[in-house]
């Protein structure tokens, strides 16, 4: 206790201001600065190249391909997983051969999406803005597109495995 009683006028002596001059009240430059200056606007966004632009479009028709062509299958897959019967029998056969097939067509879909991933990524690593935007859209539409076939494909999985 007394250590410290002996050392508090040596600490306090830091504290102290040089010459007894306290801080200036001095205009500093950012108080005179008219802040009535509208904000700068962030810049646009800057759009797919060309090449880029192609890959994008190309991808996401690919994928418009698939959800037509899992949509056109979907009613027989539907039909055939409600007239299922047992594991190894003929309609259960003929069921699972029809999840097969769109199966197939719902893999057009997510290779399409698996290529918007990866050129998104690709993107995100180099710190390329350019065209990021459209890769984000289009990879949130066939996205989309995916969720929902595989929502109604494992909802006839499930009914074909009952």
């Amino acid at each position: 206790m007394l250590r410290a009683l002996l050392l508090a006028p040596v600490l306090l002596t830091g504290c102290a201001q040089s010459a007894g001059v306290g801080p200036s009240l001095a205009r500093r430059p950012i108080e005179s600065r008219d802040l009535s200056e509208p904000v700068r606007e962030a810049t646009p966004p800057i759009g797919a190249d060309a090449q880029l632009g192609g890959e994008i479009e190309g991808l996401v028709n690919r994928a418009r391909v698939g959800e037509r062509d899992f949509a056109a299958l979907l009613p027989r897959a539907e039909a055939a997983a409600a007239a299922a019967g047992a594991q190894g029998s003929e309609s259960w056969l003929a069921a699972q051969q029809l999840l097969s097939a769109l199966e197939a067509a719902r893999g057009t879909t997510t290779s399409a999406l698996g290529r918007l991933d990866a050129l998104l990524a690709e993107r995100v690593l180099a710190r390329n803005e350019a065209g990021l935007a459209d890769l984000q859209a289009a990879q949130q539409q066939v996205a989309a597109l995916a969720e929902a076939q595989q929502r109604q494909f494992a909802r006839l999985q499930a009914r074909i495995s009952r």
